[in-house]
């Protein structure tokens, strides 16, 4: 009498359904104690996006988180004046977008702001050329839409103009930014001495800043381009911010998986990317030939790259660069 159950029927589906649930109930109890044991021997930082130049936090082994202090205010009066221009840039070329509201609150908004700029604490070139942008911003609000061929050679003198004044500020907000954050990381490289050499860090991204990613290229210059992609990562989040928790928690995944991919692969770093990846390169070559198409597929690297922010290049880096050949060494 043959008791196996069909594949399909319920009863394997439930089956299947119970074993993932109990293998994730494990692999989740697994990560919690990795955290622990990460935090208790490794220091780390983390490096997390927050609209205000950033905030780094310092786990060391034995003693309560620290986070530094934060970036001077006149970053971020530095950093709202250049994104002035593109609020108003958007209502003018976008006349949907303004309402009775809308105009008039920017507009208003402008003005204290202008006039707060002589007290805001920040040098009187920043102030002269904030002020120069925001009356730039004032203009244009106060001209009348026009047809669509107007407007739209209005916004866009409107955005030559703007540019250079837009471009000073940021430099001077990025001198602000990278200036306080070399200071804290000089601190704590000094505080930890000998264990800094095997600090961990991560700093988040969303998709659109991951490139020239502030808080990642800072921690790049203390940690070393020869530990990116081992202990120093750059996290895409689905929103801007995200907390310290969820980012221990992705920092303690890698730290767990690699563990895993050294017994069973010999190689720590296969399980930091799709494990699947190469069978799928091969699946998808077969169905594209089927189909008379040529696969469009990446170059492969090696996993044990330092490539910034991910590895694209196969001369970067020395080693397997496919799960197949991980496993032949092994």
């Amino acid at each position: 009498m043959n008791n196996t159950t069909p594949p399909g029927h319920p009863a394997s589906q439930e089956a299947a359904a119970r074993l993932g649930d109990t293998v994730q109930e494990v692999y989740a109890r697994g990560i919690a104690d990795q955290r622990d044991r990460l935090l208790a021997s490794t220091p780390v930082i983390l490096a997390l996006f927050d609209g205000t130049g950033g905030r780094l936090l310092l786990h060391t082994p034995g003693r309560p988180p620290v986070q530094a202090p934060p970036v001077p205010d006149s970053y971020r009066l530095l950093k709202d004046l250049a994104h002035a221009p593109v609020a108003a840039f958007r209502l003018a070329a976008s006349p949907g977008l303004s309402t009775p509201e809308t105009r008039p609150r920017l507009t208003g908004t402008l003005i204290r702001a202008s006039a707060g700029l002589v007290s805001a604490g920040i040098g009187p070139e920043e102030a002269r050329a904030g002020r120069a942008l925001l009356n730039l911003c004032l203009r244009l609000l106060a001209e009348p839409d026009g047809g669509p061929h107007a407007q739209q050679e209005r916004t866009a003198r409107f955005a030559r103009a703007c540019a250079p004044l837009l471009l000073h500020l940021v430099e001077k907000a990025a001198a602000v930014q990278v200036g306080h954050w070399a200071w804290v990381l000089d601190d704590w490289q000094e505080r930890l001495g000998g264990s800094f050499d095997g600090v961990y860090a991560a700093a988040n991204t969303l998709y659109v800043t991951r490139t020239k990613n502030v808080l990642f290229t800072v921690l790049a210059q203390y940690l070393g381009e020869e530990v990116i992609g081992e202990r120093l990562f750059l996290f895409e989040t689905p929103e801007f911010t995200t907390t310290p928790d969820r980012m221990l928690d992705l920092l303690t995944r890698i730290v767990a998986d690699r563990e895993i991919g050294r017994a069973f692969f010999g190689h720590g770093r296969v399980m930091d990317v799709e494990l699947m990846g190469d069978a799928t390169r091969t699946a998808l070559r077969e169905e594209m030939a089927r189909r008379g198409r040529k696969a469009v597929l990446p170059t492969k690297a090696p996993y044990d790259s330092h490539q910034w922010p991910w590895a694209t290049d196969p001369t970067n880096g020395t080693g397997p660069s496919t799960l197949t050949a991980v496993r032949a060494d092994h």
